[in-house]
């Protein structure tokens, strides 16, 4: 039997730009923190597969650096760590700079290329490639693996199985499927496809540990693989974040102040058990008065919640109520109804400009200022 401890996509050193610098540095603090947490988890596996982005750019902190030297070290077992797009192995970079412990191996070329040694008794190879520089075109398992008739044979990459055109080792299944493998071990993709079965080979994502942005949504983690003689691999994956992100849509038809829809807002963050700890994103969505137009800094304000951070995007049509603009033989008639069609288009992004347009030109009329 041997277990297999599975991560990837950490992007440790994230500049975390969506946020205030002393946040920025706290969720860096709290990603930095999570490596550590994963590889005590680690230790109850026999070995670890890094399957890239461990760090999200060419430069890294010497803080950082040193926190993921050293915690490599102390765990002691191997370590298999695959370069990815965001810090490939190249002249300069952290791991050619960097002296790393013997239980460490990190591939360096970006052709197929294998590490072999014992765990106990088991023999394990361990088939992968490492990113040379921001994009790989092709996939290095095109060109061929040879598995280790003795050993457990793993692929550990940083791969696209989604888009035949990615820039990012665009590898059909079905190359997996030739490798005779018994699990592949990816990384690249957040948003994690299905688990699956190529040929004999297991094929996986492992996502992010810890979401970093609204396209990371949800609660991340890493996959705790068991490979067994005659069995299907067990995968179970294991909650590792501690910070969340959260996109939800909020219908305030009929709201016609600031304060209306920061009571809709507070409401909704009590269902969703937000808290410190949470990112929430809010569509504000349905149909309010024409004459009102949703002033985001202040709904945060007098919605008060002591989250990580609150962003709102505000897709209302201003139609609620309007019906008395479509007879009004005024310039504001003429400007609702030159605005109606596109204040229903299909299209999202054209009926937030519509919406826009119509309100500050109401205002305007009304000699006051769009806020």
């Amino acid at each position: 039997m041997l277990k297999i401890l599975h991560t990837g996509d950490f992007h440790l050193d994230s500049p975390f730009t969506g946020v205030d610098l002393a946040t920025g540095e706290r969720l860096r603090d709290e990603l930095r923190k999570i490596f550590i947490d994963v590889v005590e988890l680690a230790g109850e596996h026999d070995m670890m597969l890094i399957a890239g982005d461990l760090f999200d750019c060419g430069y890294v902190s010497p803080e950082t650096l040193s926190l993921v030297r050293d915690s490599l070290e102390a765990y002691s077992k191997p370590v298999v760590i695959a370069p990815g797009n965001h810090d490939p192995y190249s002249a300069g970079s952290v791991w050619t700079a960097t002296a790393w412990p013997e239980n460490v191996y990190i591939f360096d070329t970006d052709e197929l290329s294998t590490f072999r040694f014992n765990i106990g008794e088991v023999s394990v190879a361990v088939h992968g490639w490492g990113f040379t520089s921001p994009a790989l075109e092709r996939s290095p398992l095109s060109d061929g693996l040879l598995p280790d008739a003795d050993a457990v044979n793993l692929i550990c990459a940083h791969a696209d199985t989604v888009s035949p055109i990615s820039r990012y080792a665009p590898t059909p299944l079905s190359l997996f499927a030739a490798s005779g493998c018994a699990y592949a071990a990816l990384g690249h993709i957040h948003k994690t496809p299905e688990i699956a079965l190529a040929g004999r080979t297991t094929v996986a994502y492992c996502g992010f540990p810890e979401g970093r942005s609204y396209d990371e949504e949800g609660e991340g983690g890493v996959l705790s693989v068991t490979l067994e003689d005659g069995k299907d691999p067990e995968i179970k994956k294991i909650i590792t974040s501690n910070h969340k992100y959260l996109t939800r849509h909020l219908d305030i038809t009929g709201a016609g102040s600031d304060s209306e829809v920061a009571a809709r807002i507070i409401e909704l963050a009590k269902k969703e058990n937000c808290n410190s700890s949470i990112s929430l994103k809010v569509y504000l969505e349905g149909s309010i008065p024409p004459d009102y137009a949703p002033n985001a800094s202040q709904i945060e304000l007098l919605a008060n919640l002591k989250l990580c951070s609150l962003k709102l995007r505000d897709r209302t049509s201003p139609v609620f109520g309007a019906e008395y603009l479509a007879d009004d033989m005024t310039i504001k008639g003429e400007l609702y109804r030159a605005l109606l069609p596109r204040l229903s288009s299909p299209d999202a992004d054209e009926r937030e400009i519509a919406a826009d347009a119509l309100r500050i030109g109401l205002l305007a009329l009304d000699g006051r200022a769009f806020m």
